[in-house]
């Protein structure tokens, strides 16, 4: 069970909507909607916005209820050991326009770049403007992560403790990505 401390949203919470939202929010599969956004590098709420409109409809419009909201997926996920990212992350849809981004502790984010005339040769930094990269070759931006789960399976690193030191010392890592094949 969860517990939330609703501090400035007091009076919001002891409401019917309050309690409603809740109930709602901390329902098993409201909690791994939030996760799995979460886990895709999404602000949270945008794993719930299409159930919160069907199960609240207007009134999740008004900017102190999406506020509540986002204090009670905060509470939410920490509880579960996740960390405030980043707030205030452009969201393109209704009914947010801004959220938080949430990641585990152990995540660090990390920029790929491919080689132009090579994809499979990829370089991993920590910095996406300004990064320092190999010389001799002309680098594009290709991706951004930070779970050890899409660094193992997309580029082939199975230590994320050797990467971040090899990118604090060298201010990257090259890693070649070879291609899967695929079974007929």
């Amino acid at each position: 069970m969860y517990a939330y401390n609703p501090d400035k949203f007091a009076s919001l919470y002891v409401s019917d909507l309050g309690q409603r939202l809740w109930l709602f929010l901390t329902a098993p599969e409201n909690v791994a909607r939030l996760e799995t956004a979460s886990q895709l590098n999404k602000p949270a709420v945008e794993g719930l916005e299409e159930e919160l409109l069907e199960e609240f409809r207007e009134d999740i419009l008004a900017d102190r209820v999406k506020q509540m909201v986002g204090h009670m997926v905060r509470q939410i996920l920490e509880q579960r050991d996740w960390v405030l990212d980043q707030s205030d992350v452009k969201v393109q849809s209704v009914p947010f326009s801004k959220a938080a981004r949430y990641r585990r502790p152990d995540w660090i984010t990390f920029h790929a770049f491919r080689n132009a005339s090579d994809p499979r040769d990829v370089v991993i930094t920590d910095r996406r403007q300004n990064a320092r990269l190999p010389a001799g070759a002309r680098w594009t931006f290709y991706a951004t992560f930070a779970s050890p789960l899409r660094a193992a399976v997309a580029f082939g690193v199975r230590d994320i403790r050797q990467l971040r030191q090899q990118v604090n010392s060298h201010g990257y890592q090259r890693v070649r990505v070879d291609r899967m094949l695929r079974r007929a």
